[in-house]
């Protein structure tokens, strides 16, 4: 039977190389005609197709010029004189135009693959999915908060990665050592959030958000249930939060994002906690400086490298990836009716169930239903048969808050990522808010409620106090008045 190829070309490493190339572009046209014909993207499917069986369509394509080649060598060393010629290509010789027939064609396969590989790689590495899950298990906390937050539709990396090759680069190198330290197993828990290296708002956030279109005021409705008492109703409140005023925006929250006014701080901490150092420039230039009580520059002023400009992110360090206390989980839960609120003692309970370390989340899975219904059992026997179903939906309910919001395999929960929108877990506003920064004259930054937020109604169902110019907070419940000495974070720790 007459050669179609080069005799170089009989031998078993081209054998192999031919069976693993063929075997792979096969398996490879029936994943492309998956993926482009399936009505949704599969993230494995598409590594395996774009990124991992093109590595072996190589290797096999390698093979094939690699075994005959080393057959020629093997004839010109003597192991079959009678064939001993230079490797040569001859067009008029059928089986050398075969061989490059089949050679031309591979190439061009293979440079259409890459081509498109090289490009489906790159898509994948920029979605959602292989950041939150793929190559980035750890980073399950994130990703689940990110499912639920508001910016669920918006892509990782149109925050975590810079316009232009060098961001990407950049950003990719950085992948490459978080993928060496997971394999290596040393990476943090939790992962801590870079501050340091977070982009400014005006290459993330003001994409969406213009910075010069704020809202005047807009009110916010709160349900607040008793912790430690069945006795007492639940209590009500109304507020109308002054984020900014369209046409002035030196009033309102925003105030602190001044398009003419520049505001200056100096933290003692990486996370920007503990801020002991302010200064605010205005648009004529004038400086004011203030300083906490235990500020160390009071004397001389901070290190240029030390004074960081004020962003929208200082404030809004958690939009995305937020990991809620358990106190305002289960008031909502209550509030929607998810759980019973005529259950006695329920929020207390669930907040306990919540608060406890577990080893894994499926320890906490199997513990959190047995918690409640022991507790029940033994302080409401009488009632517990008449209570089983309510506590049932009610287990259920706070094992899913769970899963949402607490990680304990990597130790991620609210209490280690403060928020610093508002002021009642974490000290937030009152890191410079808190009636103790001032200047050398005296002038204090202002600690005055209103500033911000103005209640319109607030007191039991049956008992509200309501007034559009405003009424004096109240504290839910039992009004001691030492709520007005302290940071509401030193009583409110979530759980």
């Amino acid at each position: 039977m007459k050669n179609r190829f080069a005799k170089y070309f009989y031998n078993n490493i081209t054998y192999i190389g031919v069976f693993l190339a063929l075997f792979i572009l096969g398996v490879e046209f029936i994943l492309f005609a998956i993926d482009f014909l399936s009505g949704s993207s599969n993230i494995y499917i598409g590594i395996i197709t774009y990124a991992v069986l093109p590595i072996f369509l190589i290797l096999g394509l390698i093979l094939i010029p690699v075994g005959a080649i080393r057959r020629w060598r093997k004839i010109l060393k003597g192991a079959d004189t009678s064939e001993a010629k230079l490797f040569y290509i001859d067009t008029s010789i059928a089986t050398h135009r075969n061989a490059l027939f089949i050679f031309v064609i591979g190439t061009v396969i293979l440079i259409i693959m890459t081509a498109m590989g090289s490009y489906k790689v790159y898509e994948y590495t920029e979605s959602v999915q292989f950041c939150g899950i793929t190559c980035h298990g750890v980073m399950k906390p994130e990703y689940t908060a990110y499912l639920n937050s508001a910016h669920a539709r918006v892509k990782c990396i149109e925050c975590h990665v810079g316009e232009g090759p060098d961001n990407y680069i950049q950003a990719k190198a950085a992948g490459l050592r978080q993928v060496f330290h997971l394999i290596k197993g040393d990476y943090q828990r939790p992962i801590s959030t870079p501050v340091h290296n977070l982009r400014p708002a005006d290459e993330t956030c003001e994409h969406c958000h213009s910075p010069d279109k704020f809202y005047n005021s807009f009110e916010i409705k709160r349900t607040y249930f008793p912790t430690y008492s069945q006795e007492q109703p639940e209590w009500l409140m109304r507020m109308l939060v002054h984020v900014g005023s369209s046409n002035d925006f030196t009033e309102g929250i925003h105030a602190h994002m001044y398009l003419d006014n520049d505001i200056y701080f100096v933290a003692d901490d990486e996370r920007y906690q503990k801020i002991s150092w302010v200064k605010s420039v205005s648009n004529e230039g004038k400086e004011t400086v203030f300083f906490s009580a235990d500020s160390k520059w009071k004397d001389s002023p901070p290190p240029p490298e030390m004074i960081h400009k004020m962003d929208c992110i200082d404030c809004h360090n958690r939009p995305t990836h937020n990991f809620n206390e358990p106190n305002t989980l289960v008031n909502l839960a209550l509030q929607k009716g998810e759980i019973d609120p005529t259950l006695p003692l329920i929020k207390q309970k669930a907040m306990e169930a919540l608060s406890k370390e577990y080893s894994t989340e499926e320890a906490a899975m199997e513990e959190i239903p047995k918690f409640i219904n022991e507790f029940y059992k033994g302080q409401f026997s009488d009632s517990y048969k008449a209570y089983q179903d309510r506590l049932d939906q009610a287990s259920k309910v706070i094992s899913e808050i769970f899963k949402k919001n607490i990680f304990p395999e990597m130790k991620a929960r609210w209490d280690e990522f403060p928020d610093n929108i508002g002021h009642m877990v974490s000290d937030g506003c009152f890191r410079c808010h808190d009636g103790e920064h001032q200047t050398d004259s005296g002038k204090v930054i202002t600690k005055d409620c209103s500033v911000c937020h103005t209640i319109i109604e607030q007191g039991h169902p049956d008992n509200l106090e309501m007034n559009t110019k405003g009424v004096a907070f109240i504290h839910p419940f039992e009004d001691d008045g030492l709520w007005q000495e302290m940071k509401c974070s030193e009583c409110h720790t979530g759980n």
